[in-house]
């Protein structure tokens, strides 16, 4: 009994520790915040570049984007860390240390060349003149041997020819007597028959095309109006549908939750808004027009921006030139707080039993 009672309080131990390490693990992704950070450069010669870089628990996890066109093969890197190792990294081989390799070889690919030629052999000449005269001699017996055979499948052919013409010239001579025997009424008697079943068999195929068509013409018509019908059953029935929905959105309580709705949002982008950020860009677009209404719309912004966000106009030249660097972090307890409090709410349920309602009676689900 005792031995049993210390296996279980050892399960139970064992349990209870899992638990503590979920439930730990649960608390830092929901309590520790996800650290971002972006810094970006577009000059007025060269190219632009940036990186983009997040971090979680003391850069335990990590992962960075860079986008450089000079310094990478194929204008980006890509890289995941996980306590410090590296994973599914895609390093990709720099234009300029490339380009240095074949540098640091002088004449690397000449003086190969130059090297081979030089150890070629001087007979070379010598050699592919032998080549091509035995070439030259097997053609001369190969065109010989074919000659012959050609001869010999004429002689064969004109042979067989003779013969058949004696055949053939036996053969006429037959056909004509026996062909100069009279038919008499029989003949006439047969071509009547025919002419007599054309004509019913002509008259039997246009009765049959006619009632064939006046059928289609039938069931044409006949699916014209079952469409009309249709389709007007179902304008019917997206008529009542719009107008329930238009009698659920204006209820008071439906007004109240996309009220709720909309403040929760508003509060998860506040949360999710930079901590700090420096935007600071000239813009031009070579049109003074145009370049002012971009002016208009960065006004337009100032509320929600404020003085992080700083343009000087171009009205001469298209130009865009600049940099940027925001930092901010993001909780996870945040957003799901957020939707806790709009799913936990009871006149959500009542709103979502409407819809189902309403789905249910017009008959859309069953």
């Amino acid at each position: 009994m005792g031995l049993v009672i210390g296996i279980l309080t050892t399960v139970g131990v064992i349990l209870l520790i899992i638990l503590a390490v979920l439930l730990l693990i649960l608390c830092l992704i929901l309590f520790v915040p996800v650290r971002y950070r972006a810094r970006g450069e577009i000059p007025a010669e060269g190219k632009p570049h940036g990186i983009i870089r997040l971090t979680w628990f003391f850069s335990f996890l990590s992962y960075s984007l860079e986008y450089d066109t000079c310094k990478y093969e194929k204008n980006y890197l890509s890289q995941l860390k996980i306590c410090g190792f590296r994973f599914r990294m895609k390093q990709k081989v720099p234009k300029a240390a490339a380009a240095d390799e074949k540098k640091s070889v002088p004449g690397g690919d000449d003086a190969g060349k130059s090297a081979e030629e030089e150890k070629k052999p001087e007979n070379e000449g010598q050699r592919s003149g032998e080549a091509v005269q035995k070439v030259q001699k097997l053609q001369e017996k190969d065109t010989g041997k074919e000659r012959s055979a050609q001869g010999r499948e004429d002689g064969s052919c004109k042979g067989e020819e003779q013969k058949g013409e004696e055949i053939k010239g036996k053969k006429p001579e037959e056909e004509s007597e026996q062909e100069s025997k009279p038919e008499g009424k029989s003949n006439k008697e047969s071509e009547e028959k025919k002419t007599d079943s054309h004509k019913t068999a002509w008259l039997v195929r246009l009765s049959g095309m006619l009632s064939s068509f006046f059928k289609a013409v039938k069931e044409t018509f006949q699916n014209i109006q079952y469409t009309i019908s249709k389709l007007c059953d179902k304008i019917k029935q997206i008529r009542d549908n719009i107008d329930y929905y238009i009698d659920v959105l204006t209820l008071d309580e439906t007004q109240l939750i996309l009220k709720n709705v909309h403040g929760e949002a508003g509060r998860l982008l506040r949360h999710l808004r930079p901590r700090k950020m420096k935007v600071d860009f000239i813009v031009g677009t070579g049109d003074p027009a145009s370049t002012g209404q971009i002016l208009a719309i960065h006004g337009m912004l100032y509320p929600i921006i404020g003085e992080t966000v700083h343009i000087s106009p171009d009205f001469e030249k298209p130009r865009l030139e600049g940099e940027f660097y925001i930092r901010g972090r993001v909780r996870f307890v945040v957003a799901f707080a957020a939707v806790l409090r709009i799913i936990l709410d009871k006149k959500t349920w009542r709103f979502v039993r409407r819809l189902k309602k309403e789905e249910m009676t017009n008959g859309r689900k069953k």
